[in-house]
């Protein structure tokens, strides 16, 4: 008998144009069969063979045996108790002149098979756990600098790689790799994490001064002069800057009857990458729809730079208004 885990072999010979095959133990014990127990013939060897698989294997047996080619099939064999085994069968014909005779060797690969699909989830499996660890690192950054939670990192996450076409799991390496290299967090804010981290420490919250929640993004939208205008207030960045993509879309159809599409930033707070990238990527997508897109920004705006993305951006006195929007 033979272990678990070595392959088991079984050899066979019939002659061409004959019924009756001869088995060594080894076949008998693939077939899942006592040696001996039956008379092999090559109705019983196909009986054993997987329907779907049957013609295939007969059809090369006959190959075999009235041309000489080559024999070597894989194929599903049903053993004696119904189990499934992967086989390989391989053999060749022999002329002498008790006439042409075929033989050779079938393999139980079974065990080589389970091993190698083992060892395919094993890698699948730890690549899979790599990948889940990175992008868990990747939404504790969103999480600890937004101060959202988890769920809502992972959206933010998500909607920056369809913005940029970025796959998910590269796009939170490239955000872990950035944070590692830019040295950890400023002094002020180490101070402040400082506090929060002993204060989870104790079983008893400690005396933490409050620190005002982070002011929202709040867009509102009006129609001056039969231009629609997109007004937002308060920090565009990338936790924020979905908000003014989704507000600008909604506009998109009133901007596309007028030609013109205005988004007043004079009261943001703060417009960072993540914001100017989005009105990037608006405007050339209104261009191509014939909509004119002009940014209003308000004269000490860090939005001036944005020139260099192609956008028209307007500096306008906060005590200012709209204006003429032509």
């Amino acid at each position: 008998m033979h272990s678990q885990d070595e392959a088991q072999v079984g050899q066979y010979q019939f002659s061409a144009g004959g019924d009756r095959w001869r088995w060594s133990d080894g076949m008998f014990e693939i077939h899942g069969m006592e040696a001996g127990e039956v008379v092999p013939t090559r109705d019983l060897f196909l009986r054993h063979v997987r329907p779907d698989h049957r013609d295939r294997v007969a059809a090369a047996l006959d190959a075999c045996e009235r041309d000489g080619t080559p024999l070597g099939e894989h194929y599903v064999l049903v053993d004696l108790a119904g189990d499934e085994r992967a086989v390989t069968l391989s053999g060749g014909r022999e002329d002498s002149a008790d006439g042409p005779t075929v033989s050779g060797f079938l393999v139980d690969v079974s065990v080589s098979q389970r091993v190698a699909v083992a060892d395919a989830v094993n890698a699948q499996l730890h690549q899979a756990l790599e990948s889940h660890a990175v992008i868990d690192q990747a939404k504790g950054v969103l999480m600890l600098v937004y101060g959202i939670d988890g769920d809502a990192a992972f959206e933010l996450l998500r909607w920056s790689s369809q913005q940029r076409n970025v796959r998910l799991l590269a796009l939170a390496e490239r955000l872990v790799a950035a944070v590692e290299s830019a040295g950890g967090l400023a002094p002020t804010s180490r101070a402040k994490l400082d506090e929060l981290f002993f204060q989870s420490l104790g079983e008893e919250a400690s005396a933490v001064p409050a620190t005002p929640p982070a002011q929202g993004l709040i867009v509102s939208s009006r129609v001056v002069g039969g231009v629609p205008v997109v007004a937002a207030r308060g920090p565009v960045d990338l936790a924020t800057a979905g908000v003014l993509s989704a507000a600008i879309a909604a506009a998109s159809g009133a901007a596309r009857q007028a030609g013109r599409l205005v988004v007043d930033l004079r009261e943001a707070t703060h417009v960072g990458s993540a914001g100017v990238s989005v009105l990037a990527s608006l405007d050339r997508r209104a261009r191509t729809q014939g909509t004119r897109l002009r940014v209003l920004v308000g004269p000490d705006s860090a939005l001036l730079l944005a020139a260099g993305h192609g956008l028209e951006v307007a500096v306008v006195d906060p005590a200012g208004t709209v204006g003429a929007l032509s």
